[in-house]
C-alpha cells in the first residue's frame, strides 16, 4: 500500500499540471484538495520517520485543507511552487546543520566517501538548491500573472526538461570524479608494479561498480609465476606491491595481457569479463584440412577454477572449442555422441600459442581434432557427430 501511495503521490506531482489543465472544469478545487490530503496522509507514518518529515506534512496538508475547504481555482496553480519551497527548504537547511542531502543518498551506496566525494555532493546540493529557488520563483510569477497555458508548458515541459539536463550532466560529472579518484591511487599503484620483476609494464583503471582495476603486462618472469603459482598466486603477490603502505590502492580487479591498451580503452577492458575462448591469430586450409592457429589468453575464464594455483586448459574445454569452431567454420553439426581415440599428451597452459587442425568424414559424421605446435600434439580424438548420416 505504501509503495503505491508512492507512486500515485509522485505521478501526481509530476502530471499536476496537465491534470489542472484538463481537469479544472470538470473537479473542482474541494475536490482537488481532498484527493492531494488523502495521498499525502497515506505517506504520513513514512515523512514523520524523516528528518523534517513533520512540518512538511504539516504544510502540504495546510495547504490542501484550504483548498478542501473552499479554496479558488487560481489557488490550484500553487501547488508547484509550494512543493519547490519545500524541496528549497529541505536541500538548504540540510547545508547549514548537515549532511547534505545528496551525500546521505551517495553514502547509501557508498558508505566510505572519500573527502572530495563529500566536497562534490555539497556543491550538487547548491546546484539543486538554486535550481529550486529558480524554479518555484519562476512557477509563482506565472501562478499570479500568466496564463494557464504558459503556466502548464512550464511545469509540466520546460521545468522538467532542464530537471532531466542536470541529472544527465551530474551524471556524466560524476563519472568523470569517479574516474579521477579511483585514478589517482591506481597510477600510484602502477609505479609500484613496474618495479616488481614479473611485471613488464602496468596500468591502473576504473572497472565500474566493481571498484578500481589493474591491467598487467607480465615480464617472462611473471609468465613463469602464472604458471606455477596460478592467477591468484600473481593476485596475492601483486595485490601487495600495488597497495605498498596505502590499502585503499589495492585494485579490485585484475587483467593479465600480453599487451597493454591504450589509455582511453583501459576502462572497457577491466569492465568486460575474462575471455572464454581462445583467440583465433590465424586460419588456412591443408588439404581436407582446415587449420586454425590459437593463442591462449593468459587470463582465460577456465584458468581461475582450473587450477587456481596451476592453470591447465580443461580436456572439456578443448573438445567443446573443437565442435564450436567446426560448427561455425565447417558447417558440422554442434552435438556429440561418442569420443574415441581421446588422447590427451600434454598439458594447454596460459600464453600457449597452438594449432587447431579440423578434418570432418561427412559421411560417417566425424570430426577429427588436433592440437599441436612444431614439437608434438598436445591432444586428439575422433568425435562421432549428431548429423543426418548417423545411425539413430
Amino acid at each position: 500500500m505504501r509503495k503505491l501511495s508512492d507512486v500515485a503521490l509522485v505521478l501526481a506531482g509530476v502530471l499536476y499540471p496537465f491534470i489542472v489543465y484538463f481537469g479544472s472544469d470538470h473537479v473542482s478545487p474541494p475536490m482537488f484538495g481532498l484527493i492531494l490530503g488523502g495521498l499525502w496522509l497515506i505517506r504520513a507514518p513514512a515523512l514523520l520517520r524523516r528528518p523534517g518529515g513533520g512540518w512538511m506534512l504539516g504544510v502540504t496538508l495546510a495547504y490542501c485543507a484550504v483548498l478542501a475547504l473552499g479554496g479558488e481555482e487560481h489557488l490550484l496553480r500553487w501547488y508547484p511552487s509550494l512543493i519547490c519551497g519545500l524541496l528549497l527548504a529541505v536541500f538548504g537547511l540540510s547545508l547549514k546543520f548537515g549532511p547534505p542531502v545528496i551525500e546521505r543518498i551517495a553514502r547509501v551506496t557508498e558508505p566510505d566517501l572519500p573527502p572530495v566525494a563529500v566536497a562534490y555532493t555539497r556543491k550538487v546540493t547548491w546546484v539543486w538548491v538554486a535550481f529550486f529557488a529558480a524554479n518555484g520563483t519562476a512557477s509563482g510569477v506565472l501562478a499570479a500573472w500568466g496564463n494557464l497555458s504558459w503556466w502548464t508548458f512550464y511545469n509540466g515541459v520546460l521545468a522538467y526538461t532542464v530537471m532531466g539536463a542536470l541529472f544527465v550532466g551530474e551524471w556524466i560529472l560524476r563519472q568523470r570524479l569517479r574516474r579521477r579518484i579511483n585514478q589517482a591511487p591506481m597510477n600510484a599503484a602502477a609505479h609500484r608494479l613496474d618495479s616488481h620483476p614479473w611485471v613488464e609494464r602496468a596500468m591502473g583503471g576504473y572497472a565500474g561498480k566493481q571498484g578500481p582495476g589493474m591491467a598487467v603486462a607480465l615480464s617472462a618472469a611473471g609468465r613463469l609465476a602464472l604458471l606455477r603459482h596460478g592467477r591468484a598466486g600473481l593476485v596475492s603477490e601483486l595485490g601487495q606491491q600495488a597497495a605498498g603502505d596505502d590499502a585503499l590502492a589495492t585494485p579490485m580487479v585484475w587483467r593479465f595481457v600480453e599487451t597493454l591498451p591504450d589509455v582511453a580503452t583501459v576502462d572497457a577492458l577491466l569492465q568486460a569479463p575474462l575471455p572464454a575462448m581462445a583467440r583465433i591469430t590465424g586460419e588456412r586450409k591443408d588439404g581436407d584440412t582446415l587449420v586454425l592457429e590459437l593463442s591462449l589468453p593468459l587470463d582465460l575464464d577456465c584458468f581461475s577454477d582450473h587450477f587456481p594455483q596451476a592453470p591447465v586448459l580443461p580436456g572439456v574445454t578443448q573438445v567443446d572449442w573443437a565442435i564450436d569452431l567446426a560448427a561455425s567454420r565447417l558447417a558440422t553439426p554442434r552435438a556429440c555422441r561418442a569420443i574415441d581415440q581421446l588422447k590427451f599428451q600434454r598439458l594447454l597452459r596460459p600464453g600457449d600459442i597452438v594449432e587447431l587442425a579440423l578434418r570432418y568424414d561427412a559421411a560417417r559424421d566425424r570430426l577429427h581434432f588436433v592440437y599441436r605446435d612444431a614439437q608434438a600434439p598436445y591432444s586428439s580424438a575422433h568425435l562421432q557427430l549428431v548429423g543426418a548420416n548417423s545411425d539413430a
